[in-house]
């Protein structure tokens, strides 16, 4: 019976989608349909992954819940974070070209992935995948900004969000059903390297290339990676980062003994902060001096720091596709049968509500509107274990129907927010950041998850740790409130820049 009920919800998002395309078909380039049939099926193959992959890696492959989470997470985390930096590819050497190579590579990491049984295998399989999904991301986007008209834009976006949450709904009953059918989860990578193939098929015989800028080809990468840097810091400021960043990985790896990493990483920052004296005085000598004798200094502190909140929010909500999953099975086992059926709770709910609740949540500005929607996140975590232990692990499928209302009132606008305290000639590029939170939180929430797991099931109180998450989010709200207040009081001060925030 439940089979049927999801054949049938299944089918009529596929015909609602299905109608809403015929009727817009003719308000689009071919390059446009090209660029949306091959995002829904690249989106189908990725969350038929995705749905089952936490299990697959700590339990299936054995490589248990932290390295499992580790995996998961750089995985995420490389997806997101590249498109930042590569995203000029795409205008340097033409879409379709650069699409036609990034499902090359997607194609071959899922091919790898489903022979793979090592860790360092599976991490170099998963790494080839996410790097053909960030080539990819940019690409399709640009395609249905430039294939769109300004009459059109908006509903050639909708159509971009809809088939994205379309395929992630699917995904998790296809993965589902290859899995059980095939006996086999690694057939489940298999079956994503077909749908890719697919996707490769469609981009070879629909796709047309669309006129790029001549600016956008002449600009070189390194000019656009400055750019980039810039705006979060100067070139001195980065270099510090860099070096802290290596000490983190030596760290990681156990390169060098903790306090061994520990001094150096304290011995670098004090020679920048020190070598900082004389270049301070320098400039103001001489009213200005080159990027690398430029003291170290924040970009856009407005960007930056809602970037570092937001952040935790992307970090929370990867509970929903590593620690989540874990937890229901360990109240029943019975349910690593239909575990990929949860993850459609949440795509489902947006498929059907985020129209309205986005018609209702316009009539308010951005950042109360987010805090809300962080709060009812709050709730729907707090009660991962009040459900699930009370009413059995199916219960858990109603927190997560909680927190997909918040979520349709906090991330589309989060992308809002950027646009809003943008320069008008940086759009672009400070849209693109708006997708380093989720690098930073689908990075390090995983990791971060798992250990604040361990730590409540070694002091013997695992439901607590439901508890710990809601505070968390909780915390990131007030973060958010705090952050409203001060961007108010400091836009009142200095202009109307950040009016509507």
């Amino acid at each position: 019976m439940l089979d049927v009920l999801i054949a049938v919800v299944v089918l009529g998002c596929f015909g609602w989608t299905a109608t809403t395309l015929v009727k817009s078909r003719r308000s689009f380039k071919q390059a446009f349909w090209a660029a949306i049939i091959t995002e829904l099926l690249h989106c189908l193959a990725s969350y038929t992954m995705l749905s089952y992959l936490i299990v697959y890696l700590a339990k299936d492959l054995g490589f248990g819940e932290v390295r499992g989470n580790a995996m998961y997470g750089t995985m995420l985390f490389m997806g997101y974070f590249l498109p930042i930096l590569i995203g000029a590819i795409a205008d340097r050497y033409g879409f379709r070209q650069t699409m036609t190579v990034s499902l090359v590579v997607i194609t071959s990491g899922y091919f790898l992935a489903s022979r793979m049984t090592s860790y360092p295998g599976m991490f170099a399989a998963l790494m080839v995948i996410a790097l053909g999904g960030a080539v990819m991301k940019p690409v399709i986007a640009g395609t249905v900004k430039a294939a769109s008209s300004e009459e059109t834009r908006t509903l050639g976006f909708s159509i971009y969000y809809t088939v994205i949450n379309v395929g992630s709904f699917i995904g998790p009953f296809l993965a589902n059903t290859v899995r059980l059918k095939t006996g086999n989860a690694a057939m489940i990578f298999v079956a994503c390297c077909a749908v890719e193939a697919c996707a490769f098929v469609v981009t070879v015989l629909l796709f047309k290339n669309l006129p790029v800028q001549e600016s956008a080809k002449a600009k070189s990468f390194v000019t656009v990676i400055n750019e980039m840097v810039v705006v979060l810091c100067n070139l001195r400021l980065f270099i510090t980062g860099l070096g802290l960043a290596a000490c983190y990985v030596a760290a990681k790896r156990a390169w060098m003994p903790g306090d061994q990493v520990l001094i150096a990483g304290g011995i670098w920052l004090g020679l920048n902060l020190l070598l900082d004296i004389p270049l301070r005085r320098l400039e103001r000598e001489r009213g200005s001096a080159p990027q690398r004798l430029q003291p170290q200094r924040f970009g856009d502190w407005k960007l930056l720091l809602f970037i570092l909140i937001f952040s935790g929010v992307w970090a929370l909500y990867s509970q929903i596709w590593t620690n989540i999953p874990l937890y229901i099975i360990s109240l029943n086992p019975a349910m690593q049968e239909r575990i990929e059926y949860f993850q459609a709770v949440d795509p489902i709910m947006i498929v059907l509500f985020q129209v309205l609740i986005g018609k209702w949540m316009g009539r308010y500005r951005p950042l109360p509107s987010m805090v809300v929607g962080i709060l009812i996140s709050a709730v729907a975590v707090g009660t991962v274990n009040l459900f699930g232990w009370n009413f059995g692990a199916w219960a858990v499928s109603l927190s997560l129907l909680i927190w997909s209302v918040g979520e349709m009132m906090f991330s589309p606008r989060s992308v809002e927010y950027v646009s809003v305290i943008a320069p008008k000639d940086k759009l672009a590029l400070y849209i693109g950041y708006g997708f380093l939170p989720y690098a930073i939180g689908f990075g390090f929430g995983p990791s971060v998850g798992v250990h604040l797991v361990k730590f409540f099931r070694d002091a013997s109180h695992p439901d607590w740790v439901w508890y710990a998450f809601a505070l968390w989010a909780a915390l990131i709200a007030l973060a958010l409130w705090g952050y409203d207040k001060i961007v108010t009081l400091h836009s009142k001060s200095t202009g109307p820049s950040s009016e509507g925030a």
